[in-house]
């Protein structure tokens, strides 16, 4: 596997460990539920009045030093020990998050405020280091979705929503990491099976690209992490619990391929108060042999709440 000199920093997360053989920390250094800060605050968060919630984890991503973790109205950046770097808020609806040469790409959704304005799906860039915001680049001529993004040899990998029911195929686009203009037209992929949203999240170890979808039916045990060569073509479906965010990291031995994911605890939906505490759950898996397997230690810790 050939490693672009610019993915140093990080978007494909296993090129980037090739680069700096980067290791994540070991597993007794991040923090443990039992050390967790278990707090909420009644002041509205993300500049929404009233609200004291930023949604649910949409996307996360990991560089050598530091996790970066999207709301869906606000971006929290933290070391591995889950200790709060910086944090920075976001117009709803943000989506999936990538790093790539020092720069994060998120895949949201902007919300018109006001008459004049329309809903549109862009692209947004931040600064991986501060995360100032660099711009937001509306993607032209598309009225559907923006969520799962990764990053692959300079081009940014976008989901773009599903097709019409029954939904078994969904959009993807593809874009210049450096200007954000499309690359082709968007295409489509079919999954084999009913996608409610399109790709919620995305990411790549180089080889492959691995696409997290909700589904239907969560009790059905339907396939929702979709495997994908490098033409996008389908290659395996797998059934694990992960629709939140998802990264490759190194440590997978004898041709497994080791993840990253994070889950939303005690809490989903913007429609109920949240039970407390709201928290979120990094967790580790690997996918080997064409099966996945858990291989958590637990690391959990609070959505930031000082701003």
């Amino acid at each position: 596997m050939t490693t672009n000199v610019k993915m140093a920093v990080g978007a494909v997360v296993l090129c980037a460990c090739v680069a700096q053989a980067w290791q994540v920390p070991s597993w007794d250094a991040r923090i443990t539920e039992a050390g967790a800060i278990k707090e909420w605050s009644d002041k509205p968060l993300c500049g929404h009045k009233g609200k004291t919630w930023c949604g649910h984890v949409q996307g996360m991503c990991v560089s050598s030093n530091a996790m970066y973790f999207s709301f869906h109205t606000q971006i929290l950046k933290t070391d591995w020990y889950g200790r709060t770097l910086a944090t920075v808020d976001t117009d709803p609806h943000g989506g999936d998050i990538c790093i790539w040469n020092g720069r994060l790409y998120t895949g949201d959704v902007y919300r018109a405020k006001t008459k004049e304005e329309k809903n549109h799906a862009r692209i947004s860039v931040y600064d991986a280091e501060t995360l100032a915001s660099i711009g937001h680049y509306p993607i032209e001529g598309w009225n559907g979705a923006a969520d799962g993004i990764t990053c692959l040899d300079g081009v940014i990998y976008l989901g773009m929503g599903r097709v019409a029911p029954p939904g078994n195929k969904c959009w993807y686009g593809k874009f210049d990491a450096e200007t954000l203009k499309p690359i082709g037209k968007p295409f489509v992929v079919d999954h084999g099976y009913d996608s409610t949203h399109g790709s919620q999240n995305l990411t790549t170890d180089g080889t492959f690209f691995y696409s997290a979808h909700y589904c239907e039916d969560e009790t059905a045990n339907t396939p929702c992490f979709i495997v994908m060569d490098r033409d996008f073509n389908v290659v395996g479906r797998h059934m694990f619990g992960w629709r939140q965010g998802i990264d490759v990291v190194p440590g997978g031995k004898d041709g497994a391929v080791r993840f990253i994911y994070c889950t939303t605890v005690n809490w989903m939906s913007s429609k109920v108060k949240p039970t407390l505490p709201v928290m979120a759950l990094v967790q580790f898996a690997e996918l080997k042999n064409g099966k996945i397997t858990d291989i958590t230690r637990h690391c959990i810790f609070p959505k930031p709440l000082d701003r």
